[in-house]
């Protein structure tokens, strides 16, 4: 049998980079992508502990731990314990979950490799058996966005619909404060670009408003030629349907930022659109806004 180390280590250095991006996607994090490629440089270097004897002793589980440290603190640094524990633990769990999906799917489909001191390991000449090769890139990938899929789940079913949360919006160079409500029912989403819109209680925040857009939020849907000149290409029409009443259209604007606040930390939603709507949204009047469920869940950690 004849092992590429330099093809091992590239295999598992891209498996490392996935890992790493997935905990980040799933910690909702900002990462750079220098540190990400760092992290999963050094992660990847493991590999030669199994074949160089002098380093064996990196084989123990205190070692081996000390080294995860390392790497967390390379892709995620950060000033608070709690912060750096949480990746730390979320690294571990999309490593098992990922792994043991990757196991459970070589056993599944019986794929002709074998296990050697706890990697992969190909039997044959050259590069190895094809078929093992391809089982761990283009299966590792698969798992990868399955995992991701699942989490992206999980955290819809985490998301709460009982509270209200403060909402901070950068349009034009003006920054709009809100207070936000996420609606379950709310699934409204622009038919082209699938971004999603969180729909603003025109009457209460009206005066956060430039006077071009409240004017503009007014006009019938046929008044696209009076969309001021610094909004044009952020200014769409989005058809909605409420229960009883016929097809209506709804003005929607794209902001430079929205930003949610939720337990003392605050998340960047991307791809939202303002709707604009000039309805009531409550009864007792204690939000302004109504959250789409997808804000939630594509937020990333400010």
């Amino acid at each position: 049998m004849t092992l590429y180390l330099d093809v091992i280590w590239l295999l598992n250095f891209f498996i490392d980079l996935l890992l790493l991006l997935l905990t980040s996607i799933v910690l909702k994090r900002k990462v750079l992508k220098k540190r990400l490629f760092a992290g999963a440089l050094f992660a990847s270097m493991y590999v030669w502990v199994m074949f160089i004897p002098d380093l064996h002793f990196m084989m123990n589980p205190f070692m081996k731990a000390l080294y995860s440290v390392i790497i967390i603190l390379i892709t995620f640094p950060s000033h608070q314990l709690r912060s750096f524990v949480q990746a730390l633990l979320m690294f571990y769990f999309v490593n098992f979950a990922a792994g043991g999906g990757l196991i459970g799917l070589h056993f599944f489909l019986q794929v002709d490799s074998s296990f050697i001191q706890g990697t992969f390991a190909t039997r044959g000449n050259s590069f190895g058996s094809p078929i093992s090769w391809l089982f761990v890139i283009v299966g590792f990938p698969l798992i990868f966005f399955y995992s991701k899929e699942r989490f992206a789940a999980v955290e819809a079913s985490k998301i709460r619909f009982d509270e209200t949360m403060d909402v901070e919006i950068l349009l034009g160079g003006r920054e709009i404060n809100l207070k936000g409500f996420v609606d379950s029912g709310n699934q409204l989403t622009d038919p082209i670009t699938k971004k999603t819109v969180m729909v603003i209680d025109m009457n209460k925040a009206e005066k956060q408003f430039p006077p071009e857009i409240l004017t503009l939020s007014k006009s019938s849907p046929e008044s696209m030629g009076d969309i001021p000149s610094s909004y044009i290409g952020k200014v769409s029409i989005v058809p909605y349907r409420t229960v009883g009443t016929e097809q209506k259209f709804l003005w929607t604007i794209k902001p430079e930022k929205v930003v949610v606040f939720e337990n003392g930390l605050s998340y960047e939603c991307p791809g939202t659109l303002l709707g604009l709507s000039h309805f009531s949204l409550g009864e007792k009047g204690e939000y302004d806004c109504l959250l789409h469920p997808g804000m939630m869940q594509k937020r990333k950690q400010a």
